[in-house]
């Protein structure tokens, strides 16, 4: 918003393939142009912070991790029920560092723990497996995050198929049980859970994404800029999601390249 008004002369806003309002920059304040954008008043984007506990449980420790020239002796600890922002210029390392964690690099140097046990991540089906219980949410949803030509469904169950399926075969009934109760707890607007994922907005898929790792139950959450290009309204929404998260005792690692999200 405050590149919007540094450099445009006219703004026009758009809502749902319509025009809604033309001006002049400055006619108008980032909380009425927002407005504008999602059809709605935004009272309070980022959520309210709890107070900090000095004695927090840590659930995740990194030391002197280390990957080829893209990393270099990085250490840092986020503690249960905590959000530990991650930030600095975009491409300095920090998705190089996520996928570290999640098992997707080779030949990583130094120590992780979890749970104050050190550990070691052999690849991303041993993150999530039930020892580790680790998700990542990628910086690309249409190519890491989703299979845009399968539906809300069967994507929001590819991390959890053990939990929705017996054998080979998977349990329509316990896999629809739990996926609507997932939309609905995350209001994800769909025509159907059997729409293909890639007809639903930005904003919704992004949600898909997150519900799919929420189906594994996980203790630690790594957010690769989850909220880039996605609106103003979903991303209030994701905030949100991710406060009560934490606040329900997952440890999680938000990367961004919003220095105002890190900071709210």
């Amino acid at each position: 918003m405050h590149e919007i008004e540094d450099l445009a002369d006219t703004c026009t806003v758009f809502r749902s393939g319509c025009r809604i309002a033309s001006f002049r920059s400055g006619e108008h304040g980032p909380d009425a142009i927002v407005q504008m954008m999602i059809g709605r008043e935004i009272t309070q984007v980022y959520p309210a912070k709890p107070a900090p506990e000095a004695d927090r449980a840590t659930v995740l420790a990194v030391d002197k991790l280390s990957w080829t020239d893209r990393l270099s002796d990085i250490t840092l600890s986020v503690g249960r029920g905590e959000i530990v922002g991650l930030g600095g210029l975009d491409g300095q390392g920090q998705r190089e560092l996520l996928l570290g964690l999640f098992g997707v690099l080779r030949e990583m140097t130094g120590t992780v723990t979890l749970d104050g046990r050190p550990i070691a991540i052999s690849g991303p089906a041993a993150a999530c497996a039930a020892g580790l219980q680790m998700a990542l949410v990628p910086e690309d949803r249409k190519t890491e995050g989703l299979v845009m030509a399968m539906s809300v469904r069967e994507n929001m169950t590819l991390a959890a198929l053990g939990r929705v399926s017996r054998g080979l075969l998977i349990n329509h009934a316990t896999e629809t049980k739990l996926v609507s109760e997932a939309a609905q707890a995350l209001r994800i607007k769909t025509e159907t859970l059997d729409s293909p994922v890639g007809s639903l907005s930005g904003g919704n898929q992004q949600k898909v994404v997150l519900a799919k790792w929420l189906m594994t139950e996980p203790r630690v959450i790594l957010l690769m800029d989850p909220t880039r290009g996605i609106d103003v309204g979903a991303k209030e929404e994701l905030y949100r999601i991710v406060r009560r998260l934490a606040d329900a005792g997952a440890g999680i690692l938000f990367y961004s390249t919003d220095y105002d999200e890190l900071i709210g």
